[in-house]
């Protein structure tokens, strides 16, 4: 072969091989997504991953398997999820455990911030604060009151030390000047118990575990996190409207993310298919039959949230004391 012929030769080839990365890259997805969830199967965000996945298999036109690996409040998962390659075809379903649970060592396993990449929020719960039918306090004043001018004496339940539940009422200690004694439970179902028997003074879950107590008038809800009344819960306020604490909503959320460095058509590709699964009527069905509203924040919108909800645990955690080696 004369030497010109064999270079045009090469060059044909490498030109081939560059169109065809650029081809394959614009091609993505070009295989299954794993959807990893660092919590058991029937957890929250298990339940609701696995509703998600189906819209956004549907948008991506590849399967969207959900994969469990539970343990330390979220932490194996989403350090096995550190391990695998930032191509987009690993995401991580989250809540607020992603935040916090870091943020209670010394050493953190992770930077929720640093190390990931926020793709969208799709749903939230609603946290609310209630109280036994027979107990004195009618509304949230009567029990800010009852606390500040009996310090140390309200007990209030939660799900264990640096659980949303616990943090949530320490937050409110902080802003409002509060000494309440935090009880740990294993089960929200005796939590739940214990607050009608007046056994512990006040408990803040979400609503969902909690709506058919309230509706039946065994427990009395003196707050829900939403930014306005609920249209299915008009009669409860506010927190803001309760506390008087500025732009608190306190809820429980659920979204996804990816290993930072995920290549920027990838994440554009996952969010989009996210946006489009929250619009399907069988996704928001299945979310609102579950107890959670659809709370729609794209990826720019979720990556501020992540940053501001992280900056405030870290200074609650810290100011506190709660790290741990």
């Amino acid at each position: 072969m004369k030497p010109v012929k064999l270079i045009r030769t090469i060059s044909f080839a490498a030109m081939a091989a560059v169109f065809s990365g650029a081809v394959l890259a614009q091609a993505w997805p070009s295989r299954p997504v794993k959807l990893l969830v660092p919590f058991g199967p029937g957890s929250g965000t298990d339940t609701i991953a696995r509703v998600v996945a189906e819209g956004l298999a549907e948008n991506l036109k590849q399967p969207v398997i959900v994969e469990n690996r539970e343990g330390a409040g979220g932490i194996v998962g989403t350090k096995a999820a550190m391990t695998m390659p930032a191509d987009g075809y690993t995401v991580v379903a989250i809540s607020n455990a992603f935040l916090i649970a870091p943020q209670l060592f010394k050493v953190a396993p992770y930077d929720a911030t640093r190390d990931f990449t926020a793709l969208s929020k799709v749903a939230a719960m609603p946290m609310t604060i209630v109280v036994g039918a027979s107990s004195p306090y009618k509304t949230m004043k009567d029990l800010i009151d009852y606390i500040k001018t009996n310090p140390g004496k309200a007990s209030f339940a939660t799900s264990g030390k640096g659980a949303q539940s616990h943090l949530e009422i320490e937050y409110i200690k902080q802003q409002l000047g509060l000494n309440a004694v935090d009880i740990p439970y294993k089960s929200t179902g005796a939590a739940i118990g214990d607050t009608i028997s007046n056994t512990v003074t006040f408990y803040m879950p979400v609503f969902p575990p909690v709506a058919s107590n309230v509706g039946s008038g065994k427990l009395r809800a003196l707050a829900i996190g939403a930014s306005s009344r609920l249209a299915a819960t008009p009669d409860i306020p506010t927190y803001v409207e309760a506390t008087g604490i500025p732009n608190y909503v306190p809820t429980s959320w659920f979204g996804y993310v990816v290993l930072a460095g995920t290549p920027a058509e990838a994440v554009v590709r996952l969010d989009q298919g996210l946006a489009y699964a929250a619009t399907l009527a069988k996704v928001r069905d299945k979310i609102q039959g579950v107890g959670a509203n659809m709370s729609v924040a794209p990826s720019r919108e979720f990556s501020a949230e992540i940053k501001a909800e992280a900056e405030k645990w870290g200074k609650l955690i810290t100011a506190l004391g709660m790290r741990t080696e």
